[in-house]
């Protein structure tokens, strides 16, 4: 169920991935939720116990094919994650990473991009936040171009 990209490994999120998982997320919280609209999530007295939960929620989205949520590791360290999920015609890519791996986001992207042509989705969209201007100038950077998407989303598609 893992995969190779890039030197270094997409493997499903998964409650034994807690701690490595918590301590990717938490240091760079305040960041992720002002670009991703996680609305205070997580809270500051979030806890590994408490995402021990939220993996099993994903996991379990995983197993009933639902969703899919990827730890994004290198070596053993989780450096962020990726997440597919429906969206009308095929599906919707969001992804994070730690800060330390903010230069690489663009090669994580087309990497998973082009990963997700194996699958057998119609389109794959990337939804962003509107005031993510960092990400939607990597994107554009990328080739990808607008479209639809979710509501209060700015999105783009592989042309």
């Amino acid at each position: 169920m893992s995969v190779e990209l890039g030197g270094w490994r997409l493997t499903p999120l998964r409650p034994e991935l807690a701690e490595v998982d918590f301590a990717a997320f938490f240091p760079c919280r305040q960041r992720l939720r002002h670009e991703l609209g996680w609305n205070g999530w997580p809270p500051d007295d979030f806890t590994v116990t408490a995402n021990v939960a939220d993996l099993s929620d994903h996991y379990g989205e995983f197993e009933r094919r639902e969703a899919y949520a990827y730890s994004i590791l290198d070596a053993e360290v989780c450096v962020g994650c990726v997440y597919i999920e429906p969206w009308k015609r095929g599906a919707q890519l969001h992804f994070w990473v730690v800060d330390t791996w903010l230069s690489r986001e663009s090669d994580l992207l087309q990497s998973v991009l082009v990963w997700l042509e194996t699958w057998p989705f119609e389109e794959v969209i990337v939804p962003l936040r509107p005031h993510a201007t960092r990400m939607r100038k990597k994107v554009t950077a990328l080739g990808l171009e607008m479209c639809q998407g979710p509501d209060g989303f700015v999105a783009y598609r592989r042309p």
